[in-house]
């Protein structure tokens, strides 16, 4: 028997607590051999990343605290360890040095002194590691470039510099004979969505021999090397306008099928894995269609994919475990992301999951794909979800409240899989837009490209008339509508609610207030972004100053909260407080928040608590719910 309350109002399980204290993030799924390792974010242990083994049948740290395989090189990470035959190297986030732990060793080695480096995109081969290494002694900006440091200990220190000389290195790979080396560069303005080139090399005692372009260029985003055990190099390409699987066997890349569907993601961390080769004419891939994910092997010689018989809502983290098995993280609907290991084609068994219990179905809401057009015509893309509680009912003749997500990036994507962060507002009685706007990864190019030039114009607009679309469907209360984002997604927050009257209130999370700041002071991955989302630098600095909220701080409708961490590189607090004086210049009421030692996106169980509990009591009372 289901009872009445006002909608925002229903008790919910979902809890901040339950989401940090009960939960981790899992990430960087790798194997050696019957082994599985893997990433855990615990935000209970300050947001450790703890590095966890399991040996087929317990899983148990293989660092203690206050070890942190962590690495924060070009300020978002990735590839912060390695592992070959039990030895582990890892980059611990205390002091960004390489630390190297063998089999049966209680203490890590360190392996690179202290100084200005961070290192990730980590590789084993035989007695080295192989690296991208960030110099941040550099001058005007830090230096990318590929290094090789030995394992033997006497060597502590010695890291040869292999190659240099682009802006960017990404995700280096290694032949099985040891004597290949394929790897990613690209050069400001671009982003390695945008324009990238793979390289491949000879590999000696002596360094690296000439490189060659073995594809990618102008207008081509090629990602994700990695060697077949017979030699031929894999990797992923849009040259079609869809990243795609391509191999190049010898006789130059070509590509191995020929479908309309992304099979990679945009690579904003080093160490994606999007695709597991298992032989040398087949690899485990996944792509997007709809509102979810496929899987499945496929066959290079062919084209033809054999569908998973384990899929899920999303997939990532894709590596070969030998013997005709793989480990992956998977997402589901109803229940959050666990890492499985199993037959390529499946069944999988669970190795761990991101919270010891699954939400009691009563409470899930699935994700429903929903489509509108925006101002311009185009066909836009988002999920929706629904309120859902199995006692409570919202009153007869009352629509729920929606909270419009927008994601970060901008090129990024928003998955149909099980979210706590979605379940924390559709259990109390909201309902849930999150929207993959156009910019958006999973779409191919044309879709992505979108945003060129239009960062904080199409983007907004495609926020706007997805809400006002399902309030004209009747799905959601017109009248009581919210955004909130982070990062990019902060500053969609920012720049609707100074562009437009949809909102009633809106949260910004570490979001861009004054993109013409953010242009000059940010960090070197990001620095030359908005020269193709907005306009070159300085020259378009009419562009940038009419895009920026902080200069239309008195046209804001409704109201607005500010959450910042105040140890942010990416978005500095500077960002914040601009917005939340402008805001006070302007007569306009703003909280702002700061969390102390909190970088971009929060770690810590005490400031995720007080951000999602600030949060509801700010909507609950903008929107006078249960009043």
């Amino acid at each position: 028997m289901t009872a009445t309350a006002p909608y925002g109002t229903w008790p919910s399980p979902v809890t901040p607590e339950s989401m940090t204290g009960g939960q981790v993030v899992l990430s960087e799924v790798r194997v050696d051999g019957p082994d599985t390792y893997w990433l855990e974010g615990r935000p209970a242990e300050g947001g450790r990343q703890a590095l966890v083994r399991h040996d087929g049948s317990t899983a148990r740290d293989v660092l203690a605290a206050p070890w942190n395989a962590r690495t924060a090189i070009h300020e978002y990470g990735g590839g912060s360890y390695a592992v070959a035959g039990g030895r582990v190297v890892f980059s611990h986030a205390g002091d960004g040095r390489l630390y190297r732990l063998d089999p049966g060793a209680q203490e890590p080695v360190a392996l690179t002194p202290e100084g200005p480096w961070r290192y990730g995109g980590l590789v084993l081969h035989d007695d080295v590691v192989l690296a991208v290494r960030e110099d941040l002694a550099r001058e005007p900006e830090p230096a990318d470039e590929l290094v090789r440091i030995p394992l033997d200990g006497e060597s502590a220190g010695v890291a040869e510099v292999l190659f240099g000389g682009t802006d960017f290195v990404s995700r280096p790979a290694v032949s099985p004979d040891g004597r290949s080396l394929a790897w990613v560069v690209w050069d400001h303005p671009n982003m390695p969505w945008d324009s990238t080139r793979l390289l491949r090399a000879p590999l000696g005692a002596d360094g690296l021999g000439e490189p060659q372009v073995v594809a990618g260029g102008e207008g081509v985003s090629v990602a994700q090397p990695v060697f077949g055990p017979d030699g031929a190099l894999w990797f992923v390409s849009d040259a079609s306008g869809w990243w795609l699987v391509h191999r190049d066997a010898g006789d130059g890349p070509v590509a191995v099928h020929d479908v309309e569907a992304d099979h990679a993601t945009p690579p904003w961390v080093l160490g994606v894995h999007d695709l597991a080769v298992l032989d040398a004419d087949h690899a485990l891939v996944h792509w997007w269609e709809g509102p979810g994910q496929g899987l499945g092997v496929l066959d290079a010689t062919t084209g033809d994919v054999a569908i998973s018989s384990d899929g899920g809502a999303f997939h990532d983290s894709l590596v070969a475990a030998g013997d005709g098995e793989v480990a992956l993280r998977r997402g589901h609907v109803d229940a959050l992301p666990a890492v499985v290991r199993g037959p390529a084609a499946g069944p999988y068994r669970v190795l761990a999951t991101s919270a010891p219990q699954a939400l009691d179905p009563g409470y899930v809401s699935a994700a429903e794909p929903w489509a509108w057009t925006d101002s311009a015509g185009l066909d836009v893309h988002g999920l929706l979800f629904r309120p859902r509680h199995p006692e409570l009912v919202g009153p007869e003749g009352e629509r729920p409240p929606l909270v419009v997500m927008v994601h970060g990036g901008p090129t990024s994507r928003s998955e149909a899989g099980f979210s706590s962060a979605v379940h924390f507002w559709t259990t109390r009685g909201f309902a849930v837009l999150d929207v993959n706007y156009s910019g958006s990864t999973g779409y191919g190019r044309a879709y992505r490209d979108r945003l060129l030039g239009q960062w904080g114009v199409i983007d907004i607009d495609d926020c706007v008339t997805g809400a006002r679309s399902l309030a004209d469907a009747g799905v959601v209360d017109g009248d009581r509508l919210v955004i909130r984002g982070g990062s990019a997604g902060g500053y969609a927050v920012l720049r609707a609610m100074t562009t437009s009257d949809a909102f009633a209130a809106g949260t910004s999370l570490f979001g861009v207030g004054d993109i013409a700041a953010l242009a000059q002071d940010t960090h070197k991955f990001e620095s030359r972004y908005t020269d193709r989302l907005i306009a070159p630098w300085p020259e378009g600095e009419e562009i940038y100053r009419d895009r920026s909220p902080v200069h239309h701080a008195d046209r804001l409708h409704g109201e607005l909260l500010l959450l910042q961490g105040d140890a942010d590189l990416v978005v500095p607090l500077a960002q914040a407080e601009t917005m939340a004086a402008a805001m006070r210049a302007a007569g306009r009421d703003v909280e702002l928040t700061v969390y102390e030692g909190e970088g971009h996106g929060f770690r810590r169980s005490e400031s995720l608590i007080d951000a999602y509990e600030r949060e509801l009591a700010f909507y609950r009372r903008v929107l006078a719910l249960g009043a």
